[in-house]
């Protein structure tokens, strides 16, 4: 089934009013996960938060089911059982009729925050209030996953881009001076084609923080192999996002 994962960020004016930003992960079969998000004029965090289920219902194949994800209780009722807040009673009903209208089947459930797609569409729709694009929505992009357990000599790396799956065994080398997480996320960097995003998800807060800044390498062997692997990343303009899980 299509699934939608969705996120709205609000920030109350001057004046009474608000500017929002709606966030959505879409899920479909044998695809990457699609990123959107937007900017709005929004009297509250609900009415942008139907915005974002709005935009799902939009982006979704019409004529097929679709579950949408979200934490947002009053969204959940207005759309899903229809005993919302009164003051969301037209935005949800533009829900239904732009369903009606496109032969979605709409199932409207709750998922916590924490959980891995909801933290993307919360990312997403905070950087779009305050008017941030987030990089390479429309961009090509690769979904990095690292796969390492402490004990082990050899990490998992799985990549996953439009099109194309790659899994990568990494040998560890211990005596290395960069640290084992870091080799790994090293070893996903070179899967990257040129001009190309990765979503990083599971490297460790050491590998982050030594790729984001290779100075706080303690060896000089392991700043030189850290520079140098930046340099040529972005060289060949790829960039790395780690994203949050849970």
């Amino acid at each position: 089934m299509n699934q939608a994962y969705v996120d709205a960020s609000w920030h109350e004016l001057q004046g009474g009013q608000g500017v929002g930003g709606w966030g959505l992960v879409l899920l479909l079969p044998e695809a990457l996960p699609a990123r959107y998000q937007g900017q709005l004029d929004a009297p509250d965090n609900n009415a942008a938060e139907l915005r974002a289920v709005l935009e799902a219902v939009r982006h979704a194949p019409a004529h097929e089911s679709l579950a949408v994800y979200t934490d947002n209780e009053a969204v959940i009722a207005s759309v899903g059982r229809g005993r919302g807040p009164h003051s969301l009673t037209d935005h949800a009903r533009e829900v239904q009729d732009e369903a009606q209208v496109r032969g979605v089947r709409l199932r409207v459930s709750y998922a916590p925050r924490t959980r891995r797609h909801m933290l993307a569409a919360h990312d997403l729709a905070n950087d779009a209030r305050r008017g941030l694009t987030t990089p390479a929505l429309a961009g090509p992009h690769a979904d990095v996953l690292i796969e390492q357990r402490p004990s082990s000599p050899e990490a998992r790396v799985s990549l996953r881009r439009h099109g194309e799956r790659v899994t990568a065994h990494v040998r560890l080398d211990p005596l290395s001076a960069v640290p084992p997480s870091a080799q790994a996320l090293l070893a996903a960097v070179t899967l990257a084609r040129p001009g190309e995003v990765l979503f990083v998800r599971r490297a460790s807060k050491v590998a982050q923080a030594l790729w984001q800044r290779p100075e706080r390498a303690l060896l000089p062997d392991a700043l030189a192999r850290l520079q140098e692997a930046r340099q040529t990343a972005d060289g060949l303009g790829v960039q790395v996002q780690f994203q949050k899980t849970g």
